[in-house]
Parts: C-alpha cells; sequence; structure tokens
C-alpha cells in the first residue's frame, strides 16, 4: 500500500512538472513581449479615417513596445475578412486588427455570414469615436434630414456610398420609412467614399467622420450617433429626428481569443499613450476625430453593452 501511494504521489509530482514546464515558456513569452514586429490588420482598404488613425496608433504602438508595428489592410465584408483572419492567429500579441467595433456589435446582426460575438476576441482597448453620419456635397439642395428626405421622394434611384453594413441598414431604414428608392454604390475605403462624393458620383454616403477633413466641399446632414458630432452641433443627430437608431462606434484593438492578460495590458498601457501624443492629435485634431481613450477592461465593457444595446436596434431584439 504504502508503494502504491509513493508511486502515486511520484506520479503526480512527475505530471506537475511536466505541465509547468510546458506553461513557462508561454509566461515567460507574455513576460518579455515583445521580441518581434507586430503585424496590424486594418478591416478596411488604404485611405480612410480608420486607416489614418490605425498608422498614428501603430506609430505610436512601435515607440512604446520598442518593436515595428506593420500595418496590413484587409479589406472586405466591413471588416469581417479581417477579424476573421485574427481568429486563426496565434494568440501571442504579434498579430492585432485595428478596426471599428462594429464588426462585432452590428456586422453579426445584419450580415449573413458573420457571426461573432463578445467572446470570440481579447481586447486591448479603444482609442477614437466615430462621428459617423449622413453627408453630402455642399452643393447638395438639402442640408438636413427631413430635407433629403423630400428631395430622395421625388428622386429615385439615386445613389449613395455604402461602405458598411450599418450603412445600408440607415438608409434601407429611412428608405422603408419614407418610401424611397435608394442605389447603394458599394466602397471599399472612406477614401474611395470621399472620391465619389467628391466627384458627385453619388448625392450622399454615410462616413465614419472622415468628410470633416474636407469642410468647405462637404456637410454633414444627419449625425447617425447617440450625440450631436463636436464638429458639427447644429446638426441633429438621427434621434433627434424621430429614428430612434442610433448607434456609437469606436476603434478598437482586437486580439486572438486567449491572448495572455499580460499581452493585453502592454498593449493597452502602449495604446494609452496615444491620447497625449503630439502627433498622433495632429492627425486626429486635422480631421476632426474625437479621442476617447478606454483601456482593456473598459473596452469589453463597451463591446458587451454595444452589443446588446445594437442587436436590438438592427433584429428588434430577436
Amino acid at each position: 500500500m504504502k508503494c502504491f501511494e509513493r508511486r502515486a504521489i511520484l506520479g503526480l509530482a512527475a505530471s506537475l512538472a511536466i505541465a509547468s514546464a510546458g506553461l513557462l515558456p508561454d509566461l515567460a513569452a507574455a513576460q518579455d513581449y515583445p521580441t518581434k514586429p507586430v503585424t496590424m490588420l486594418v478591416g478596411y482598404g488604404a485611405g480612410g479615417q480608420t486607416d489614418l488613425v490605425a498608422r498614428g496608433a501603430a506609430r505610436v504602438l512601435a515607440e512604446q513596445l520598442g518593436q515595428p508595428v506593420n500595418v496590413v489592410n484587409k479589406p472586405g465584408a466591413g471588416g469581417a475578412v479581417a477579424a476573421r483572419e485574427l481568429t486563426q492567429a496565434a494568440p501571442d500579441g504579434y498579430t492585432i486588427l485595428f478596426h471599428s467595433n462594429s464588426v462585432v456589435n452590428s456586422a453579426p446582426f445584419i450580415m449573413d455570414q458573420v457571426n461573432f460575438t463578445p467572446d470570440d476576441f481579447e481586447y486591448a482597448g479603444m482609442i477614437t469615436a466615430y462621428q459617423t453620419g449622413l453627408v453630402a456635397h455642399v452643393d447638395a439642395p438639402f442640408d438636413d434630414l427631413q430635407g433629403f428626405i423630400s428631395w430622395a421622394r421625388e428622386n429615385p434611384n439615386f445613389a449613395y456610398a455604402a461602405l458598411s453594413p450599418e450603412a445600408r441598414m440607415y438608409m434601407d431604414t429611412l428608405a422603408e420609412a419614407n418610401g424611397l428608392e435608394p442605389n447603394a454604390v458599394p466602397v471599399q475605403s472612406g477614401g474611395e467614399m470621399i472620391t465619389a462624393l467628391l466627384g458627385k458620383q453619388v448625392v450622399a454616403a454615410f462616413s465614419g467622420g472622415i468628410h470633416y477633413r474636407y469642410p468647405d466641399e462637404l456637410k454633414t446632414i444627419s449625425a447617425t450617433t447617440t450625440f450631436r458630432h463636436p464638429s458639427a452641433p447644429d446638426v441633429a443627430s438621427i434621434e433627434e429626428d424621430g429614428y430612434p437608431i442610433g448607434m456609437d462606434t469606436r476603434t478598437t484593438l482586437f486580439l486572438p481569443k486567449g491572448t495572455p492578460r499580460e499581452v493585453l495590458e502592454r498593449i493597452s498601457d502602449a495604446l494609452s499613450a496615444a491620447a497625449d501624443d503630439a502627433d498622433f492629435k495632429k492627425v486626429t485634431d486635422g480631421a476632426n476625430i474625437p479621442i476617447m481613450y478606454m483601456n482593456l477592461d473598459e473596452a469589453r465593457a463597451e463591446i458587451e453593452a454595444t452589443y446588446a444595446k445594437h442587436k436590438g436596434i438592427l433584429t428588434d431584439g430577436s
């Protein structure tokens, strides 16, 4: 009996030693992070607001982490292509995604092939808020949402630029409520959307806020957030105009599920430096992009809260 107990104890000790040996390299790797360049995926094409902020954030992260942070644009399906790629990456902090949180808190409710939930990723923080809104060329024959709706009733098959599933949702809601006949023109980046507006290839577009870089050429018709935009305080929100579908989105750093807490904290602390970085603020100020930093825990709470809220807006709670 004693021999059996001794063997059992020795066997247990050996198992624990093997398990510990397997864990130690991972713990050490997390504590030493990073030791090589980091790849930052961006879910939209180059030239738009998300790409602009991502590149500014990547520079700050590289300075804070002591390793290059290489931006790789992976546009498609409103960011779902990049997010899907992230789920296949190792949870070691060397592949991250800089994107709007809409890929988790909105896209799954309006895109058949997107089914992300907040639990599918880890979050290292949020850095800016989008001033999303319906925008048009300054020469457009309307200045507010009601004016646009009146004009659109008289001009069926008008073209508007749609960068994301949310853009289509907003226009579909307005069209159904007012008998409009819109024609969506897909664009892959904020840059393409701006080009379409400035070239008058479309009469309107749903912008994430990059249109504020062109105050003499573009105007905001409606803020599709729950708040009026700091850059256009006289423009009513879509909720003030009677459509309870305002949704707030933020640029977010996503990481693969299972990324160690130590790595998340390291990246979150590095991201926080962007809020006070002079060059980063020049980028955001130049494009009228509000900086609203959230750490990793605040970011997860925001994702979970807006996931529930947006589900109610986009699916009537079903």
